[in-house]
């Protein structure tokens, strides 16, 4: 592995940009239970020893609701670590997808070690769309699923970049 994310993985820098979609999540027997539009800001900070993959995710719901997630991740041997005030985890490629297009996501919450999630990322071929599939389990047991699409919209995030996406913003506080 290489030094810098881009050295180390350049799947995931190929996620770098502005992605629009659509999160559907359904509960443990396949009910859907909620719906909302996505932006996903992915930036690639600093080219040294700090180098950062830094997301912040912002989600919309119809009645006019907002969340904003932010995350950023640091190199360590294989993988991106990320540590926030919600989560502790790690993203990685993953290394068995002869395609070189899968990504992998595994977290705990913070206040709650037994609630896990798993993710599972794929970039289209062109790399200008790409489809995840979470599953969320609390106790061992499944307790939900989430399916996203996105859509590449640009590759220059700053156009789209706020100063306010970059802290956590539970829904509804503004």
């Amino acid at each position: 592995m290489g030094g810098t994310i881009e050295d180390a993985m350049p799947l995931l820098v190929r996620h770098v940009g502005v992605w629009q979609g659509e999160y559907v999540h359904l509960d443990s027997k396949n009910r859907e239970i909620d719906r909302h539009r996505s932006t996903l800001i992915c930036r690639l900070t600093a080219h040294d020893a700090t180098e950062q993959l830094v997301q912040s995710n912002i989600y919309d719901w119809p009645n006019q609701t907002r969340e904003v997630r932010y995350f950023k991740a640091t190199l360590s041997n294989d993988r991106l670590i990320i540590e926030n005030e919600n989560i502790v985890g790690w993203v990685a490629p993953l290394s068995l997808d002869q395609t070189q297009r899968t990504v992998m996501v595994a977290w705990t919450k913070t206040d709650d070690p037994s609630f896990r999630y798993y993710e599972m990322i794929t970039l289209a071929e062109d790399g200008n769309s790409k489809s995840r599939t979470w599953h969320w389990y609390h106790n061992g047991m499944l307790v939900k699923r989430t399916l996203v699409d996105e859509k590449l919209i640009s590759r220059d995030w700053a156009t789209y970049d706020d100063p306010s996406y970059y802290q956590y913003i539970p829904r509804g506080a503004r």
